[in-house]
């Protein structure tokens, strides 16, 4: 049996990032403004939801309206709680979830999540490896079964 390896990288394409929180009162509500990123959205790659760290409390959000722009803002109401630390992480339907970012941080960054990635040199090495291992098997093979035939013929 013959296991063949390809290297393998994690990129974070299309992962979202939260760029910024801002924290607003509307109504004696606190509203929480979550500017995202996401590369390539459409009907069916979007930010699926958006979780809230408030003080150690989550609060998961579903159902958000899916973005058309690779930046979009949701507003996200959290009710007459005023949480003294807010983080937020957006998660996407496809590629999961993005690192959490703390509300005043500055330049949100995609680290979470990831999918693996298979680079075409990695394919290509991988695929002229195999190749030459069933080659090499296939000769031995043919080699052990000419020998046998030739003990077995008497030569």
């Amino acid at each position: 049996m013959v296991i063949l390896f390809l290297p393998t990288m994690v990129v974070f394409a299309n992962v979202p990032s939260v760029l910024s929180i801002t924290r607003r009162t509307e109504s004696g509500n606190t509203i929480i403004d979550v500017k995202v990123s996401h590369s390539d959205p459409s009907s069916t790659h979007y930010i699926s939801q958006i979780s809230l760290d408030l003080d150690g409390a989550t609060k998961t959000f579903m159902d958000l309206p899916k973005a058309t722009t690779t930046e979009a803002t949701y507003s996200l109401n959290i009710g007459v709680a005023n949480p003294k630390s807010i983080k937020a992480q957006a998660f996407c339907n496809i590629h999961g979830a993005g690192t959490f970012y703390s509300e005043g941080e500055t330049g949100g960054t995609s680290g979470g999540g990831g999918i693996p990635a298979y680079p075409s040199e990695a394919i290509i090495g991988g695929t002229l490896l195999g190749v030459a291992v069933l080659h090499s098997i296939a000769k031995r093979r043919v080699r052990a079964a000419h020998a046998s035939m030739l003990t077995h013929n008497g030569f």
